[in-house]
């Protein structure tokens, strides 16, 4: 198979938060690629930065107290931080769409399901009255919502945590996007109806040659759909590469603490590894690495206690941040948003 296209490049994105108490530094230097067709996973703890990455893309971020202040962000090499807001919102649902972590709060309790995904259809496909109507059933039919005509008419009040996020994709693909950002889109649902959502998320991917931007801290949701994966801690992306390389040879250290927190069969501990410590607060982060405090190797390290650690590329299109990774002292500073060129397939059942 010959590498994708790039659809989406970050460079060096920075978003910040002015408070009270100090200034939050949510994204420090992020670069990534999204190439075509793909799924790309960002994975860490709550308070990582993943979902302030997200907003970023679409521009969501609250001015003030939020404020993007460096980086580009190209969509198909062109840069959308310097569109104006005009033209951003015929972006924001038409090429690139979104399917918020809970569903309940992102739809509107008091109009149809069938209004709310006719207004998507009107905004960016120009569909009115029988149209947008026959429009809408065939996308609550295509995410698998039984008696879509019936549900079209229907609340959110009226529907299961599962019809809601599907109800939620449809209004995203409303738009017929091209990128689809998914920001922890099974969390609040029982893993009978992730799995489905899970499923449903790749046949349309399938079917659309869609590219999507997956935000979990789930590593078995990332085992079974992504094929590359940027672990973020503190602000910062850790650890990239395609996925079977990061689940197989994990090289960070909190990559490798993530995955020994996951449980798997057949092996009888009894007791989950649990990750000491907690994210550090964004308004002082420590100085050198950013883990240094919680990690086993650096925590007492002079080098990681004092000197923040450059993303290197220190295998074919595997990058990791850390004076300890193997291979780190020989490897290069290159620019992850040129993308990942390695193996992405295979990994399905790695944590079984």
């Amino acid at each position: 198979m010959s590498d994708p296209a790039t659809l989406l490049a970050v460079r060096d994105l920075r978003t910040e938060f002015r408070t009270d108490d100090g200034l939050v530094r949510a994204v420090d230097g992020v670069s990534f690629a999204l190439p075509t067709g793909r799924t790309f996973a960002l994975v860490g703890e709550s308070g990582c930065g993943k979902s302030v990455t997200a907003h970023s893309i679409l521009r969501l971020i609250p001015n003030p107290p939020g404020r993007i202040v460096a980086g580009r962000i190209e969509l198909e090499g062109q840069d959308i931080l310097a569109l104006p807001e005009r033209r951003m919102r015929r972006l924001r649902g038409g090429r690139i769409a979104m399917i918020f972590q809970e569903p309940q709060s992102c739809l509107n309790p008091v109009f149809t399901c069938g209004r709310q995904i006719g207004e998507s259809l009107r905004l960016h496909r120009k569909l009115t009255g029988r149209a947008a109507r026959q429009a809408a059933i065939d996308l609550l039919a295509r995410v698998g919502i039984p008696d879509p005509a019936r549900r079209y008419g229907e609340y959110p009040h009226q529907l299961s945590g599962g019809m809601k996020q599907r109800v939620m994709i449809a209004m995203a693909l409303a738009g017929r996007p091209q990128l689809l950002i998914a920001d922890e889109p099974t969390t609040a649902l029982d893993v009978t109806i992730q799995a489905q959502i899970l499923e449903l998320l790749r046949a349309i991917q399938a079917q659309d040659n869609l590219t999507v931007l997956l935000i979990t801290h789930d590593l078995a949701v990332v085992a079974e759909t992504a094929h590359q994966v940027a672990v973020m801690y503190a602000g910062k992306i850790v650890e990239l590469a395609a996925t079977p390389s990061v689940l197989s040879s994990p090289l960070h250290p909190y990559t490798q603490g993530l995955l020994r927190s996951v449980p798997r069969l057949g092996h009888g501990a009894d007791r989950l590894y649990a990750i000491p410590g907690n994210v550090p607060n964004p308004l002082s982060f420590p100085p050198g690495c950013r883990f240094h405090p919680r990690c086993r190797l650096g925590r007492d390290d002079a080098t990681c206690r004092t000197v923040g650690p450059p993303l290197r590329e220190v295998a074919g299109g595997h990058w990791c941040a850390c004076w300890k990774c193997p291979g780190f002292e020989a490897g290069l500073e290159t620019d992850p948003a040129g993308g990942i060129r390695g193996k992405e397939t295979g990994i399905r059942g790695f944590l079984d």
